[in-house]
């Protein structure tokens, strides 16, 4: 038999990794084992005769046909479609799409990947009818609108350590600013996190009137941390309120005349 040329054989395993492509075979071991030997091919790097062999015989092989159910596939292949310019679905297309890929290679599900699976395609079946569609009410949005404020707060550690917290953060914002649409599970997942905080806005210690006890240094809010300390009273002069730092303030106006914006747990009840 004819030794085949470097050029035919790449030639041949670009057209073959393209049809693996195109039938969600790319990241198979027979896929990565082919865009593997591409690369080498194209860097002028030579093959072992182990790999030529492999090479060759997955050329000849062509692409292999599914093993699972084609109904499931042909149904996984339309969600995956369905999601693939979706920025909200990255991660569940991803997830479709490995399913898709163990049920091509003939593979079982787990019951908990089932599960997973269904609760997906019941999702895609939502997104078509508009069924995940949220519109929240005037006292969600408010809550919504509080919740994107308190985010800020947070440290950038938690904020990292809760990247769907974050992935629904973004959504909502955008919603807030008129850009798409959320679901209720946006809603949820931001007050579940968050609900404390939200909490203590709704029900604060302090309202516009009431009166409390501020340490001040040297005269100041802030000041040297070995300044001279001064209990002083004050008025609250706002209802509670989410500023730009995360924080659920009021504003208080102190006896020097100065109206400073403070931290509910930073004022007193009692002067001592």
């Amino acid at each position: 038999m004819a030794r085949k040329s470097t050029a035919l054989r790449l030639s041949q395993s670009h057209e073959l990794y393209t049809a693996y492509t195109a039938a969600g075979l790319a990241d198979t071991k027979g896929g990565c084992f082919m865009r593997d030997m591409i690369s080498r091919l194209e860097r002028g790097k030579g093959l072992s005769q182990g790999m030529r062999k492999w090479l060759d015989s997955l050329i000849d092989e062509g692409v292999p046909t599914p093993k699972g159910d084609p109904v499931v596939i042909a149904r996984l292949d339309a969600v995956v479609e369905a999601w693939k310019d979706n920025r909200d679905r990255e991660w569940e297309a991803g997830v479709i799409a490995d399913f898709r890929h163990k049920f091509v290679m003939g593979w079982n599900l787990s019951e908990k990947q089932t599960a997973l699976m269904e609760r997906l395609l019941k999702r895609a079946d939502d997104d078509a009818s508009g069924a995940n569609l949220f519109t929240p009410t005037d006292a969600q949005r408010a809550d919504l609108e509080a919740l994107v404020k308190l985010y800020n707060g947070y440290t950038g550690q938690w904020q990292a350590e809760r990247p769907a917290v974050n992935k629904a953060f973004r959504r909502v914002k955008g919603f807030l600013a008129g850009e798409g649409t959320i679901e209720e599970y946006h809603y949820n997942k931001l007050y579940k996190a968050m609900g404390s905080r939200l909490r203590k806005l709704h029900s604060p210690r302090f309202a516009a009137g009431d009166i409390g006890w501020v340490t001040l240094l040297d005269g100041k809010l802030r000041g040297a941390y070995n300044g001279e300390r001064t209990r002083e009273i004050c008025t609250a002069i706002t209802d509670a309120y989410v500023d730009e730092r995360g924080g659920v303030v009021n504003d208080w106006l102190l006896t020097s005349g100065v109206v400073v914006s403070v931290d509910q747990d930073q004022i007193g009840k009692r002067r001592g």
